[in-house]
């Protein structure tokens, strides 16, 4: 019969637990688990007289005590484990019996796996069973597995019996079948141990009373073990880590701050990558700063890609500029996430080729997750451009929000670090595929997110190993609340106030001023007047971007009402400008017939991230298009809409601003202001007098900036993205000065 642990024939196990009756078991088999030994002996215990187990040479001379053990509980289900101890307990009960015989192949290992019952009284009950089926819980059938079984087994006293019986007699009687095993003292000597009793000791081992102190060491040595003693026997690593330990930036850090610099160099060596996800304010550019020095001290290249408005965030701690850290003397090229197209990385004395040279490099992107989208041209760009033709590159990544949508966002940071090589890791983390690790991982996310009752475990416990093992290898993440020891001061409860101008002009609430905003910004669609069919390369996508950059104007002018509304003003004046300019140029082609290009606003396209995922490219429509296609007069007439509506908009901003103008003391029409004022001036009675006002945009801080200091609020200063130098305007309001 065979027996392939599947389909309606019986296990391994249901034969055994079935067919033994009064006799002998002799059983050779290339391992055995604890489980697999005690379910078998609890359905044979009380029949079978005598029991010979055969086993390979499952621990040589060379390999650690501790192998033995895993063999024993290898694939070892969760539930199984919680009955480990009592399992354990059982095993050794049965081992101790004298009845139990075990030998071991010493120095060959035998790969055959036979079952076979003696019966002392009736031939017709003898069987065996033979074939690939190890004493394993998958390997008798007892649990489910990928695995593919197969055994034959047959009854009775025939031919294949009897030859089966004589070759394991003498196997059993063979020299290399020992009941001692060899094994390796630390001094190097070999020394022999009794097989059974050994067995028996390792398997006390599980249900040994440790305490918890003890289990978490163990833990912790698991996890991290081998890393410090390879760190330990790295002589080189530990003499670069002992010159970084003496510079200014890095005795400036924190002491979490430190063991993340010190994780983040040891990703980097091992991967050539790695993530630094600290919570916002827990000081990632002086912890990157850091890692920069360890790699300069080692003649290591370092360039830093940064949105431009971050550019001074690195630019003052360069030699030179009387920094804090001056004398670390840092040297590094700073270049903007913007720059990722054409020539633009080409400035000063710094030519495309450098960025291209073999020389080694390490790479720090700042705010990453700009980068998060892999078919972006500025992706594309640095991919091919950048990390592709340097051999030797680190990468280090820079983002408290790595992921914003999916799990598809910090798979393409990791992709930068692997080159967008789908299987970058598959030699240093036995990771096959990116995509296919991250496409069951956010499967099994979404479902989790949509399940009732769901918890954190239940969603790691879910997730595939090797996203897990890649998390846990590349990235360093903290939050607050993980260091809140560190002197963090403690925070009261946000208070959210809602609050705008009861009036503006005409316009009672906010309301009344969006829905008079232009019907159609018919300046930012020029695509919707060209007919396709007369102008072949003005495409349907042309259209369906004109309407999103549209949308996205809509978006930008809300965000901007919503910030202040001096905000929202010196936008709509800009909008409104770039109406006008274009309806001026579409009545000179029209009464001149002279072509003329319609350019983009690259103004308000740069002004806000809401713009950052369009493709702004260089993208000009002429007016003859427009025109050819019979759209002239209606693109006029639409423009002159719009700039109807705006002009409305802007006298009553208009006599708004005059009035704010005029004011002085502690009272507006600005409601939302005077509540401002209010708050600081309660905030100046108290122990404790410094203000920090946030806001979005730079028109904001300026109009705050000005009202707060004309109506008498001393002691302010003011920074914007375009603020050269606030270092010493950060050191002022710093804590304890």
């Amino acid at each position: 019969m065979v027996i392939d642990n599947r389909g309606s024939n019986k296990t391994v196990f249901e034969w055994i637990k079935e067919y033994t009756g009064d006799g002998t078991l002799d059983i050779v088999t290339g391992y055995f688990t604890i489980g697999a030994l005690n379910r078998l002996s609890q359905v044979t215990n009380g029949k079978v007289r005598r029991y010979r187990f055969i086993l390979s040479d499952i621990v040589n001379v060379e390999q650690p005590r501790s192998y033995t053990i895993d063999l024993l509980n290898q694939n070892i289900t969760i539930e199984a484990s919680f009955k480990l101890r009592t399992t354990a307990k059982e095993v050794v009960e049965f081992l101790k019996q004298s009845k139990v015989e075990i030998k071991t192949l010493e120095p060959n290992f035998c790969h055959a796996k036979v079952y076979i019952f003696d019966d002392k009284k009736d031939d017709r009950l003898k069987y065996f069973i033979v074939g690939s089926s190890n004493l394993t819980e998958a390997g008798i059938g007892l649990q489910k597995t990928s695995n593919i079984e197969l055994n034959i087994a047959e009854t009775g006293n025939n031919n294949q019996y009897r030859e089966l019986q004589r070759w394991f007699e003498e196997l059993w009687s063979r020299p290399e079948a020992h009941t001692q095993k060899s094994f390796r003292d630390s001094n190097g000597k070999i020394y022999k141990k009794d097989f059974k009793e050994y067995l028996i000791e390792e398997i006390e081992n599980i249900f040994t009373n440790y305490t918890p102190k003890e289990i978490y060491y163990k833990i912790l040595f698991e996890l991290f073990g081998r890393e410090l003693l390879r760190e330990q026997n790295d002589p080189n690593l530990v003499r670069e880590i002992g010159k970084l330990e003496n510079t200014a930036i890095y005795n400036s850090l924190y002491d979490f701050q430190k063991k993340g610099v010190l994780s983040l160099i040891k990703m980097l060596e091992n991967y050539n990558g790695a993530i630094l996800a600290d919570a916002v304010g827990l000081g990632k550019t002086w912890s990157a700063l850091a890692v920069i020095k360890y790699y300069q001290l080692k003649g290591r290249e370092t360039i830093i890609l940064c949105p431009k408005k971050l550019e001074n965030n690195w630019k003052q701690y360069l030699k030179r500029r009387n920094s804090k850290f001056q004398s670390d003397e840092f040297d590094y090229i700073i270049r903007y996430h913007s720059d990722l197209f054409g020539d633009r990385l080409e400035k000063g004395d710094i030519d495309f080729s450098y960025l291209q040279s073999d020389k080694p490099k390490l790479l720090v992107i700042d705010e990453s997750h700009h980068l998060r989208n892999s078919k972006s041209n500025r992706y594309r760009f640095l991919v091919e451009h950048i990390l592709k033709p340097n051999q030797d590159i680190k990468v280090l990544l820079l983002s408290a929000t790595p992921i914003n949508n999916s799990l598809n966002d910090i798979k393409n940071q990791f992709n930068l670090i692997a080159k967008d090589d789908d299987s970058g890791f598959s030699n240093s983390l036995d990771i096959k595929s990116l995509a296919r690790t991250f496409g069951v991982a956010q499967r099994e996310f979404h479902r989790w997110l949509t399940s009732e009752n769901r918890k954190i475990s239940q969603l790691i416990e879910k997730l595939p190993s090797e996203f897990i093992r890649l998390v846990d290898s590349l990235t360093v993440a903290r939050t607050r609340n993980m260091i809140k020891n560190l002197q963090f001061p403690k925070k009261k409860r946000p208070q959210n106030i809602f609050i705008t101008p009861k009036s503006i002009g005409s316009f009672k609430n906010f309301k009344d001023l969006l829905e008079s905003l232009p019907p159609k910004f018919t300046a930012y669609k020029p695509a919707y007047y060209i007919e396709e069919k007369d102008i072949t390369y003005i495409t349907k996508n042309e259209k369906l971007r004109d309407r999103a950059l549209v949308k996205m104007v809509y978006i930008l002018l809300a965000k901007r009402l919503e910030s202040s509304w001096k905000s929202f003003y010196e936008t709509i004046s800009k909008v409104n400008h770039y109406h006008q300019t274009i309806y001026n140029l579409a009545i000179q082609y029209k009464t001149n017939r002279e072509d003329i290009a319609i350019r983009e606003d690259r103004e308000i396209l740069s002004s806000d991230e809401v713009f950052d995922d369009l493709s702004i490219g260089k993208r000009e429509i002429k007016l003859s298009q427009i025109d050819s296609s019979g759209q002239l007069d209606n693109f006029i007439n639409d423009l002159q809409q719009d700039l109807k509506s705006m002009r409305k908009l802007i006298e009553n901003l208009e006599k708004f601003d005059e009035e704010i103008t005029k004011e002085k003391g502690f009272t507006s029409k600005d409601t939302k202001l005077e509540k401002l004022i209010e708050i600081i001036k309660k905030k100046q009675k108290s122990r404790n007098r410094k203000v920090v006002i946030f806001t979005a945009y730079t028109d904001t801080a300026i109009y705050l900036y000005s009202e707060l200091e004309k109506r008498g609020i001393e002691r302010i200063a003011l920074i914007h993205g375009n603020t050269k130098n606030y270092e010493p305007i950060l050191q002022r309001f710093a804590p304890y000065t």
